[in-house]
């Protein structure tokens, strides 16, 4: 059973009307200003923001909507007002026709009380019905009448400006961004690993974003198989309109926009070079169109970068012509590129039916690419060098299906690597190569590792009794019962198996891999004098991390658990160390494993700025290479909780745990559980917190009770029973923490944490006295171990018990401490509740200022009731349903109070009028 426990933004939620909070805005200008222009290129969802719009308003509405041709019927535009309007249309309209149109029109929109008149697509409205609506919205008054345009632009947007005449306010309508493309998916049941690839598919373009979905949805991922890569082939209707995106511009351009799609990286002087001889005017005139982004040329004085606005602009384009048309632009590019790996890849794609010579520079080519860590273009190269391989050599041909499955693997493409193991399989390759390419499919599979029973199940039979093989097969089951079971003992005794079998196959880089991984489950099954020793067999093998993928180093495990024991500094250093072996190796995966662990230790170390950079390139990797989101997005909302906002951690602890439940990983189900209720803790919803602490109790928490580094949630566990009066709960799992921190030295940071949850236990149980020594005790713990943001949120609730004991010196020294702690580590939300202490101590808060205490920062009562809900920790929902508005009015009233108060996020204006303290 799930619990929900979205009360504070954590947990499944609705799909949001992604208009709304754009036609509330839209809204709100209409009525100030009488008249509004909205722009956007095709698709971006003009005609449904108006339509939201249009409901919104309380008066009658008038729709005009324009369409290609119309601009050339005279009143087209003035008979979807009235059909009395009609006898005019289609004829010739005189200078006398267009006055007394411009009375009638007049007199016909003030029949009603302000109506709203929408007009959509103003590209397409045809003069005579511009100049008489123009006119009358001047003739009528703003107060009197209301005028939205819609406009197809991606620039300015002339015609419906002048429509409305002046200067009326322009908004722009964004593009979809990752939220609202991950919401959508989870409403259909698709996993959100999918989101960044739907999003670059798509580019934000909303027609493009629901006919994806629409296919997706046709075709979810089949049960019992891997999940793979986007399923471009089930996308027919999106690339049908993609290439009806493409036909609004001429011939001539599409065929400069192929050469551009079939290209890497290109600019306007290799389309130039590629035989484009008007690139720069084509480029231009696709840019105005959407198709493609804005150029970043300097000063348009050199080459423009061409970058599709979507991949689907991108794959249409390229689809588009013959096959002799592509093969020429090809070879075209060969010859025009300046990177000789690039060139063989174009000369490689442009040749037909087999060719030896060819098909060796292919795999030369993938051995260069390789080297310079571009592991998906290698693996390209080498499933181009299959192809062109001749039938009568089928041992190079295997082997490079079966190297491109390895290259496709380290690049995060699934699909790559299902390709080359299907063709291996199907082609009865050498039973190492089958292995090999098998076993790449499953490291591509990443977190999502439920279904993968039928490919383990193949690589055993290729196997057979080949213990070196057999070896590689154990230990990735060792690394499957481990994420997607959590069956702790099956991971450790696969991994004994696979070091067994690979010290007798004499395979030291296996055999290296093997006790790393039997290590890391040691630990984790709270053993750790074992670990170490284990740690230590596979570190004297003196295996290059290289060869094993750093993330299967037992260098790496090393700095793990240093990370995990408090000795950050040592961590880092290793980690740093590592970091251009990932780097030159090119592997998705273990770069963005290294960024998340250096993430860690920075937030850990209180150097906030540097993990917030961390985990923000740890994102970029995990986009790039399609890889599990949860961890990245678990590691994303532990550093904002450090240093980012705690409103950005909930956000990221959400994705976390919608993602992970989504992929089936209970690891890092555990972890998004942990950070949510940590969230919800910091914030004051103590009930939220509850519900996510309650989860994980009643789950087992993803570890055994012997290891309290993995059991790192019960700390604040603890805190949260103890802030709802469950003091019994609290400290029984009090007494349990106890035993488990006192038997090894590497428990400092863990008793320490334990030390804090019991001074909060004492001083809800009124013994404050006890509960100050205990902070006092803790805080400086924390100092000793390096840990100043630890250190900062323990002093702050010190600094609380000293204030309920009429101790104000005593409190404010305290607080004082933690603000000059929490600067000094970039700790913003909680320097942010430190000066909201301080503020109020010294009555300078104006949280205290009775219902009119808006006033101060300009805020409308409706506001200022809004920050109160806020302050006292409710969520957006839950003040919508309050006020009686939508969740996205709610989020729009927000920023408009962050920018007048002078606060960036929900945490600070709480601090600053004043939320409950509370301990």
């Amino acid at each position: 059973m799930t619990t929900d426990v979205a009360g504070g933004g954590i947990g499944r939620r609705p799909v949001p009307d992604a208009s709304d909070a754009v036609a509330g805005e839209v809204a709100e200008l209409l009525a100030r200003h009488g008249g509004v222009v909205v722009h956007g290129p095709w698709g971006a969802g003009k005609s449904t923001l108006l339509e939201a719009v249009c409901r919104r308003w309380s008066g009658g509405v008038r729709r005009v909507r324009n369409r290609p041709g119309d601009e050339l019927l005279p009143c087209s535009g003035l008979v979807q007002l009235s059909e009395e309007f009609l006898p005019y249309a289609g004829g010739e309209v005189d200078a006398a026709t267009r006055l007394r149109l411009r009375v009638l029109v007049a007199r016909t929109l003030r029949e009603a009380p302000r109506p709203l008149v929408a007009v959509d697509d103003v590209q397409w409205l045809d003069p005579v019905s511009a100049d008489v609506l123009g006119h009358a919205a001047g003739a009528v008054g703003r107060d009197r009448l209301a005028v939205v345009a819609a406009e197809r632009t991606v620039g300015p947007p002339h015609r419906a400006a002048e429509l409305l005449g002046g200067h009326p306010p322009v908004v722009p309508v964004p593009p979809a961004g990752h939220e609202e493309v991950a919401d959508r998916l989870e409403a259909l049941g698709l996993p959100a690993r999918w989101s960044a690839a739907v999003l670059r598919h798509c580019g934000g373009n909303r027609a493009l974003l629901a006919a994806c979905c629409e296919g997706l949805a046709r075709r979810p991922p089949a049960r019992g198989g891997p999940l793979g890569p986007l399923p471009l082939d089930g996308l027919e209707r999106a690339d049908a309109l993609a290439d009806a995106w493409l036909r609004t511009v001429p011939e001539e351009v599409r065929r400069t926009l192929r050469t551009a799609a079939l290209a890497h990286r290109p600019d306007t002087d290799l389309l130039y070079r590629a035989g484009r001889r008007e690139a720069h005017d084509h480029v231009a005139h696709a840019v105005r169109a959407g198709l493609l982004t804005t150029p970043d040329g300097p000063d348009g004085t050199g080459p423009t970068a061409v970058r599709f606005s979507a991949r689907a602009l991108a794959r249409a384009a390229a689809a588009a012509g013959t096959a002799a048309e592509r093969r020429r632009d090809h070879e075209a590019l060969a010859a025009a590129v300046s990177d000789p790996v690039r060139a063989v890849w174009h000369r490689a794609t442009a040749t037909e039916g087999t060719d030896r010579p060819a098909a060796e520079d292919a795999a030369r080519a993938a051995v260069a690419a390789r080297a310079a860590g571009d592991r998906g273009l290698a693996s390209g190269l080498l499933l181009l060098a299959a192809r062109l391989t001749p039938p009568h050599l089928p041992g190079p041909r295997s082997e490079r299906l079966a190297e491109a499955a390895l290259d496709a693997a380290a690049a995060g493409d699934v699909g790559g690597a299902r390709r080359a193991a299907a063709c291996l399989v199907r082609e009865h390759g050498a039973p190492e190569q089958r292995v090999k390419a098998l076993l790449a499919v499953v490291d591509a599979c990443g977190q999502d590792l439920t279904t993968t029973e039928t490919l383990f199940a193949a690589a055993r039979g290729a196997a057979r009794d080949d213990p070196r093989l057999l070896a590689a097969v154990e230990l990735r089951a060792a690394i499957r019962a481990n994420v997607a079971a959590e069956d702790f003992d099956g991971a450790l005794a696969h991994a004994r198996t696979a070091a067994a079998l690979a010290r007798g196959a004499g395979d030291d880089a296996l055999h290296a891999a093997a006790l790393t991984m039997a290590a890391r489950m040691e630990r984790v099954l709270g053993r750790p004098d074992d670990a170490r020793a284990t740690l230590r067999s596979a570190l004297s093998l003196a295996v290059p991390p290289h060869a094993l993928g750093v993330a299967n180093s037992p260098e790496y495990l090393g700095a793990r658990l240093a990370v995990f024991d408090g000795h950050l500094a040592r961590a880092r250093t290793s980690l740093l160390a590592l970091l251009p072996v990932a780097q030159a190796a090119g592997g998705a995966e273990d770069l963005t494993d290294l960024c998340r662990s250096l993430a860690e230790a920075d937030a850990g170390l209180g150097a906030c700025a540097d993990a917030l950079a961390w985990a923000a390139r740890a994102r970029s990797y995990t986009r790039e290479a399609n890889l599990s989101p949860g961890p990245v997005w678990y590691t994303s909302a532990l550093v904002h909780c450090h240093g980012g906002s705690f409103e950005e951690a909930g956000d990221y602890a959400l994705r976390a745990l919608r993602a992970s439940r989504s992929e089936g990983d209970r690891l890092h189900t555990t972890r998004g559980l942990w950070i949510a209720g940590a969230v919800h803790l910091h914030c004051g919803r103590i009930g939220q917190a509850l519900a996510a602490f309650e989860e994980l109790s009643a789950g087992g928490g993803s570890s055994r009770p012997d290891d309290p580094v993995a059991l790192r949630w019960q700390a604040d566990a603890v805190e949260a029973f103890a802030a709802a009066g469950l003091l019994e709960r609290a400290h029984g799992m009090l007494d349990r923490l106890d035993g488990a921190t006192a038997a090894h030295a590497p428990h400092a940071f863990a008793r320490a944490t334990v030390s804090r949850a019991r001074a909060l236990c004492l001083a809800r149980a009124g013994d404050l006295d006890r509960a100050a020594g205990a902070f006092e005790e803790a805080a400086a713990a924390f100092a000793a171990l390096g840990r100043p943001v630890e250190q900062g949120r323990t002093l702050l609730a010190w600094g609380r018990v000293e204030r309920r004991r009429r101790r104000v010196a005593t409190a404010k020294a305290v607080w004082e401490r933690a603000r000059s702690v929490c600067a000094g580590a970039g700790a913003h939300p909680w320097s942010a509740l430190v000066d909201g202490h301080l503020a109020r101590l010294a009555g300078s808060a104006s949280g205290a200022a009775g219902p009119d205490g808006g006033e101060a920062y300009g805020l409308t009562e409706r506001e200022w009731l809004l920050v109160r809900l806020v302050a006292g920790g409710r969520s957006n929902p839950e003040a919508a349903h309050r006020l009686f508005v939508s969740r996205k009015t709610v989020e729009a009233m927000l920023s408009r109070v962050y920018r007048k108060v002078g606060v960036r996020n929900r945490t600070e204006l709480a601090a600053l009028v004043g939320p409950g303290e509370g301990v």
